[in-house]
C-alpha cells in the first residue's frame, strides 16, 4: 500500500520548525508596532481576526499518527511540500511587515502619518500577510494529513479574510483616495497573477 494515514516524524517536524521561525516573525513584528497617530481604525477587523483563527485551528483540529520509522515516498512529498508552502508563508509575512513597517497592526486601522505601500510583495498582491496565512493553514493540513479538514477551514479562513480586506481598503480609500483605487484596480487583493 503506497498510502497510509501516518505521517513521518519528518513532515511534521519540518512544519513546527518552520511553524516557530513564522511565529518568531510574527513577535518581531509586534515588538516593532508604534502607539498609533490618528488616523482611523475599524474594531470589527476583529471578528475577521477571530474566523481567520478559528479556519486556521480547524486545519490542526484531529487526530495526528506519527510513523517512527523511516518516510515513505509519500511522506517524502509531503515533507517537500510542507516545506515549500512554509517556507512560502515565512517569506511572505516577513517581507511584508518588513515592507509596512510602522503601518503594520493586526487590526484594521490607518496612521495619520500612513504611507501606502506598494513595494515588495505589496507589488503583486495587496494582503500578501494574509496569502503567507493561508499557505501556513494548507501546510499544517498537509503536514498533519488533515486532507478532510480543508473543506471547513478554508471557507472560515476566507470568510474572515474578505472582512478584513474589506474593511482595510475601505480605510485606505478614505485615506488615499484616487491613489488606492488606481492601486486596488491593478493589484489583486489576494492571489497574484499569473501572467504579466
Amino acid at each position: 500500500m503506497i498510502f497510509n494515514s501516518h505521517v513521518s516524524l519528518l513532515q511534521v517536524s519540518a512544519f513546527l520548525i518552520l511553524s516557530l521561525i513564522f511565529f518568531l516573525f510574527l513577535l518581531r513584528a509586534l515588538a516593532a508596532r508604534t502607539r498609533q497617530t490618528g488616523g482611523r481604525s475599524d474594531g470589527r477587523s476583529r471578528v475577521g481576526i477571530l474566523l481567520q483563527s478559528l479556519g486556521i485551528a480547524s486545519a490542526g483540529f484531529g487526530f495526528i499518527a506519527v510513523r517512527l520509522g523511516p518516510p515513505s515516498t509519500i511522506n517524502l512529498i509531503e515533507t517537500a511540500a510542507v516545506v515549500v508552502l512554509m517556507g512560502g508563508s515565512v517569506a511572505l509575512f516577513a517581507l511584508s511587515s518588513r515592507a509596512l513597517g510602522r503601518n503594520w497592526s493586526l487590526v484594521a486601522r490607518t496612521r495619520s502619518d500612513h504611507e501606502l505601500v506598494r513595494s515588495g510583495p505589496y507589488a503583486h498582491v495587496r494582503h500578501p500577510i494574509y496569502l503567507g496565512m493561508l499557505l501556513f493553514l494548507i501546510a499544517m493540513a498537509v503536514a498533519f494529513r488533515h486532507w478532510p479538514q480543508l473543506l471547513v477551514a478554508i471557507p472560515i479562513f476566507l470568510v474572515g479574510t474578505r472582512i478584513r480586506t474589506r474593511l482595510e481598503d475601505q480605510l485606505l480609500e478614505q485615506s488615499f483616495g484616487q491613489e488606492f483605487i488606481a492601486y486596488r484596480n491593478s493589484t489583486p487583493a489576494l492571489l497574484p497573477r499569473l501572467s504579466a
